[in-house]
């Protein structure tokens, strides 16, 4: 697929500072550490969720408590059944809360899980708070300046492409 063969990932590794060896394998708790401290990314980014439906949940349970790259420290929901409650530890506040706590928190990570008629107006309130990495996990395009980073991932397009390549294999 990506014609790196066995050699090039050990040499990778031994650039890391990681030792171990073909035979022996590596201690995974200190490659976890190495690439961690490379990707300086021993504190997790602090980030939020916004939407707690279905997919909400699922993002929590993904990249709640132990995900090394960012630390879930908020969501915003605007159903009475999920704020003011703690989710994994993580509390979900109301939306009408959301610029006090992502200014309070200095969180700068957000993953979108909902999106509706007010979503371009929900992004620009969440740059105008320092939000400066979105994850988008709704079906809607997001248009957001050059210097936020963006990652966007549809699961009902990509389930589509799925069906459709493993089709034309056969």
């Amino acid at each position: 697929m990506l014609s790196i063969n066995p050699v090039h990932v050990r040499r990778d590794l031994m650039l890391l500072g990681v030792s171990g060896s073909h035979s022996a394998g590596y201690d995974v708790q200190e490659l976890i550490r190495h690439i961690t401290e490379k990707l300086e990314c021993e504190e997790g980014k602090k980030s939020c969720i916004i939407g707690f439906g279905h997919m909400g949940r699922a993002a929590l349970e993904l990249f709640g408590e132990g995900f090394a790259p960012a630390s879930m420290v908020a969501i915003f929901d605007t159903s009475s059944k999920s704020v003011g409650k703690f989710f994994e530890g993580v509390p979900c506040y109301s939306m009408d809360k959301i610029t006090q706590i992502i200014e309070n928190q200095n969180i700068r990570l957000a993953v979108i899980t909902e999106a509706d008629e007010e979503t371009d107006s929900l992004i620009s309130l969440l740059l105008a708070c320092g939000i400066r990495g979105i994850l988008n996990l709704t079906p809607v395009q997001l248009n957001v300046p050059g210097h936020i980073h963006l990652e966007e991932f549809d699961m009902v397009t990509t389930m589509i492409k799925l069906a459709y390549f493993s089709g034309r294999k056969e």
